[in-house]
Parts: structure tokens; C-alpha cells; sequence
């Protein structure tokens, strides 16, 4: 928390921040409503705006109508002024995609790998060749790019330079972040990729939230959870909590790419889905894709079409899923659970009723009761948005998280 002893300086720094959130929420604001929905005065107001101006953050567009006095000058963000990039390296592509200061998405490039090509290389080649096609696609200089945030498999460390353990593509410590900034001069911010979609589904909830406890599950070829606990991310001690995918279903049970047995990933993970239908019916065609997302896509449009051997491997998908989710429900108690990831954004509207209906048969009645199950409406695009959000996030409020660490500092000394 802010302590008392801000100096004067830092109160205008923590002004501007509140007064750029409040614009960024309302869209388009007079100065008055501003003063109200920021809760300052008038002329603070006025004076953080003036500034504002003057930097070119903000721009005056127009008169609101008037209803008998003296109209009003509207007020909004500048969506010119500069731009975030949001990236996810995910285990089957990397998505780079481009937003204006406002978070509009502008342009995306989308670069599909193959199980061979997870070397970090790979990944920074995919990341620097978006970054420099979008910039020139756009006419936009590099100059103009306040920030990029990447969401990525595996740990992060935030105490080791951002450092990358992904064991399923053999990462060990990578410094994703120093490889990138090789390349690109852009302020960089790195998060897991199941981090990265929670912050999306809370910014796009942020209204009605409030201070709401939120699961995220983020179902692709691995399996991980976000953690928005009472409106903020929860991240554990070392940055790694969420790893719900690793939580164990059975004992000694299936092999996991971790090298664990009976993770929950060997169950529900894209692979495993494939697997379990294959084992049905070893000579089918539709799972004989190499391309995970393809071949799970004709399993599904089989299911719905009502073939035997699919309808029972996604039936048992649900099952798992189902008692996966319930011991998220008792753990966590939270009013809602999201199914993200492309695999829950591809599955989920089929077997939403029925995992919902496992999660009941495993989950104590009253926390049950208290959570919403959807499936993300945000689709294949929530860990993209959240990355770019890390960098967004940073540039409207680093000022008051830097006056904050000051202080904390001095306090402890």
C-alpha cells in the first residue's frame, strides 16, 4: 500500500495513473465525470488532462450535448499515441498480434509448429518475424511500441530474468526475454500462458467482478489453470501456481509428459483425448492426423454426428475433466470456472452440460452451488490479449508500483 510520506511529485504521478484508468474504462469522458469517476477534484483534474494533452495521450473530440448550459468538452485516449504487442508461444503456434492504446486489436500473424520445431530459436524467429510484418503492414515505427507481453508454456521466474522451464519441450532456464530483446527494442513482459489468459477473462469481467474468486483453465495439448483470487492474479511463491494439469487423478496411472504418472494433463491434454479414441478404434482415420487440432476437430463433428467411439472418448474426457474441476471447486470455492484454451474453446460448448454434471457427482454441494461453468468467450485469442495487457498494464500504472516499492522500502528500513 501507499504510505502517508508521498511527495509531491508522487502524488501527480499516482494522479495521472488513476485519471488514465478511469478514461481508459469510460471510453469518452468530460472533465466532470472524470473529477467523479476518479474521485479527485476538479483541479486535479484539470491539471493531470492538461498534461495529458500535451503528451498527446489524450485528445478532446468534441462537445457532449448540451441540456441548457455551457457543453461540455468530451475527452479520450488517443488510440495513435502508441502500441502494446501480445504474444503467445503456445505448444502447436505462436501468435503475435498488435493493439492500439485503447486495446483494440489492429492485425495478427499466426505461425503454426510442428512437434519438431520447440527449439527457443524457433519460437524467437516466429516472435521477432510477427513483430517486424505487423510494424511494416502497419507503416507503425518501432518508436511508437510502448510495450510487448509474451504468455508462454511452462514457469516462469521472475527472480531469474524471466527464465523458461517448459520440461514438455525441453526448456530448461531459457532466457526467452533476453533472446527477444536481442532483436527488438521494446519494453518486454513475460507470464505463463495460462497466467496470461486469466488477466484477459478478468479485464473483460473487470466491471461486474469486482473482487471475484475466478478459475481459468487453459485445455490445449498441456493443461493449466489461471487464479484470480478475490479480483487479483494469484501467483504463489514462486510464481507457479496454476499447475492444475499436474494435480494427480490416478495413481501410478497414465504416463505424463512430465514424467510423472497419472497427472491430470494424461487425461484431459489434447494427446490424451486422440489417444483414448484411437485405443477405441485403432484403424479409424480421423485421428491419424498429425495435426492435434485438426484430428480432435473430426472427432468432435464424429461425436456430433453420433459415432459410437468418439461420443465414448469424449464422454470419458468429460468424466475427468469433470472430477478435475471439482477439486478446483473445493479448493478455491470460486464463483466461476472458464474453459479457455483451444481445446476448451473447441470442446466446451459440446461438453459443458455433461462436465457439468461430473463436477456435481465430485464436488461438495455448497461451493457446487456457488459457481458459474462457462466456456471463454474470448476463444483462441484470451492468452494474447492477456500478454499485451501485462505491457498495458504496465504503462498506466508502473508510476504508483514504483512509488509503492520506494516507500515499502523506506518503511522497512
Amino acid at each position: 500500500m501507499l504510505t502517508a510520506s508521498l511527495t509531491s511529485r508522487d502524488v501527480r504521478r499516482v494522479n495521472r495513473s488513476i485519471v488514465l484508468h478511469a478514461i481508459y474504462r469510460a471510453g469518452d469522458i468530460s472533465r466532470l465525470q472524470l473529477s467523479q469517476s476518479a474521485g479527485l477534484s476538479v483541479a486535479t483534474v484539470t491539471n493531470v488532462v492538461a498534461e495529458l494533452l500535451a503528451e498527446g495521450i489524450l485528445l478532446e473530440a468534441g462537445l457532449e450535448p448540451s441540456n441548457g448550459g455551457r457543453p461540455r468538452t468530451i475527452l479520450r485516449l488517443n488510440r495513435e499515441y502508441g502500441y502494446f504487442f501480445g504474444v503467445e508461444i503456445g505448444e502447436t503456434d505462436v501468435v503475435v498480434e498488435i493493439f492500439d492504446l485503447t486495446l483494440q486489436n489492429l492485425r495478427t500473424a499466426h505461425y503454426f509448429l510442428h512437434g519438431e520445431e520447440n527449439h527457443p530459436t524457433k519460437a524467437v524467429q516466429c516472435v521477432i518475424e510477427g513483430v517486424t510484418t505487423l510494424l511494416a503492414a502497419l507503416a507503425i515505427p518501432v518508436e511508437k511500441v510502448l510495450g510487448m507481453g509474451l504468455g508462454v508454456l511452462g514457469l516462469v521466474d521472475h527472480t531469474d530474468n524471466d527464465a523458461v522451464l517448459a520440461p514438455s519441450w525441453q526448456w530448461q532456464r531459457v532466457p526467452l526475454k533476453a533472446l527477444i530483446s536481442q532483436a527488438l527494442p521494446i519494453p518486454l513482459f513475460l507470464d505463463n500462458g495460462s497466467k496470461t489468459m486469466a488477466l484477459a477473462e478478468l479485464h473483460k469481467r473487470e466491471v461486474e467482478a469486482g473482487d471475484e474468486t475466478m478459475i481459468v483453465v487453459n485445455l490445449g495439448t498441456g493443461v493449466g489453470a489461471g487464479i484470480i483470487y478475490e479480483g487479483k492474479l494469484y501467483r504463489g511463491k514462486t510464481n507457479s501456481a496454476g499447475e492444475w494439469g499436474h494435480t494427480v487423478m490416478a495413481l501410478d496411472g497414465a504416463v505424463c509428459r512430465c514424467g510423472h504418472r497419472g497427472c491430470l494433463e494424461a487425461y484431459v491434454g489434447a494427446s490424451a483425448i486422440i489417444s483414448r479414441f484411437t485405443q477405441l478404434v485403432p484403424t479409424s482415420p480421423l485421428a491419424s492426423n498429425e495435426n492435434e487440432m485438426q484430428a480432435l476437430t473430426a472427432i468432435l463433428e464424429a461425436a456430433q454426428q453420433g459415432d459410437g467411439a468418439a461420443t465414448q472418448a469424449l464422454h470419458d474426457t468429460a468424466h475427468y475433466l469433470g472430477a478435475g474441476l471439482a477439486n478446483l471447486v473445493n479448493l478455491f470455492n470460486p464463483q466461476s470456472i472458464i474453459l479457455g484454451g483451444w481445446v476448451g474453446t473447441l470442446l466446451g460448448p459440446y461438453l459443458l452440460s455433461e462436465v457439468r454434471q461430473f463436477v456435481a457427482r465430485y464436488a461438495l454441494e455448497s461451493p457446487f452451488g456457488a459457481t458459474q461453468i462457462l466456456v471463454s468467450q474470448l476463444g483462441k485469442d484470451a492468452g494474447s490479449i492477456g500478454a499485451a495487457l501485462l505491457a498495458h498494464d504496465s504503462f498506466f500504472t508502473s508510476d504508483i508500483r514504483t512509488i509503492d516499492t520506494q516507500h515499502n522500502s523506506l518503511a522497512a528500513q
